[in-house]
């Protein structure tokens, strides 16, 4: 007699994903006082709101996305988009991600809010030339050493382990620690929830090179899974 398997699955390719400010306050461990000590660094930024509400509360922030070399009104196709792309999956995956009674991800609606603020600001942003919205990809950053306090890196490294393999990862986050004295990385899990594979091998490899590693527990809030985010700091 067979039983039934809930099915969990990854995104696939690459998402511009359109997370809330509280996800990634929830997901980094941050502090009030953190967003606003210095320059903070949101790579890859995607269609959030993070930068813009860091902003809104005295702080500043830069995002940095290759999806920002679009024009306004081409990443606004994009982002819709990848907002549908993001309600089927989830919406095929109901003991992963609750539902509504239309069968629609509970947190689909605040995506959709979320990458409405991101569209607006990035609007202004092209029109008044502030620089906070940055086309660039890792891990080539276009910042001098040490330009920001912290740098936050969310939902890419790990994310995509058939994407990206173990030399990018560890480039990507050398280049982290060169533009930014404390790093956070979140999740440590691929998009289906499981854990990256060479993730002890990677931890002794920075060790190695004087970088200071620590797991902080946190709550997942797009997963339950995704409950662990890795604090690095260069000595």
């Amino acid at each position: 007699m067979s039983s039934s398997v809930p099915s969990v699955r990854p995104i696939g390719e690459v998402l511009i994903s359109a997370r809330p400010f509280a996800d990634g306050v929830a997901q980094f461990a941050l502090r009030p006082d953190e967003l606003t000590t210095g320059p903070v660094l949101d790579c890859p930024g995607g269609a959030g709101d993070f930068g813009a509400t860091v902003r809104d509360l005295g702080g500043r922030a830069v995002s940095v996305d290759p999806c920002y070399v679009d024009s306004p009104e081409e990443l606004a196709t994009r982002v819709g988009a990848e907002l549908d792309r993001v309600q089927a999956w989830t919406s095929s995956q109901p003991s992963r991600f609750p539902l509504d009674a239309r069968g629609v991800w509970e947190q689909v609606p605040v995506w959709r809010s979320t990458a409405a603020r991101f569209l607006d600001d990035y609007a202004a942003d092209r029109g008044n030339a502030t620089g906070h919205y940055v086309g660039a990809a890792l891990p080539h950053l276009p910042f001098p050493d040490g330009t920001f306090t912290l740098a936050l890196s969310g939902f890419l490294l790990f994310t995509y382990p058939d994407h990206f393999d173990e030399d990018f990862h560890l480039r990507a986050i050398t280049e982290l620690l060169r533009v930014a004295a404390e790093v956070r990385l979140h999740p440590l899990n691929d998009s289906a929830g499981n854990r990256y594979p060479h993730l002890d091998r990677l931890l002794d490899d920075l060790r190695a090179r004087g970088v200071t590693c620590r797991l902080l527990e946190v709550t997942g809030r797009s997963d339950p899974r995704d409950d662990a985010t890795l604090r690095l700091t260069r000595s």
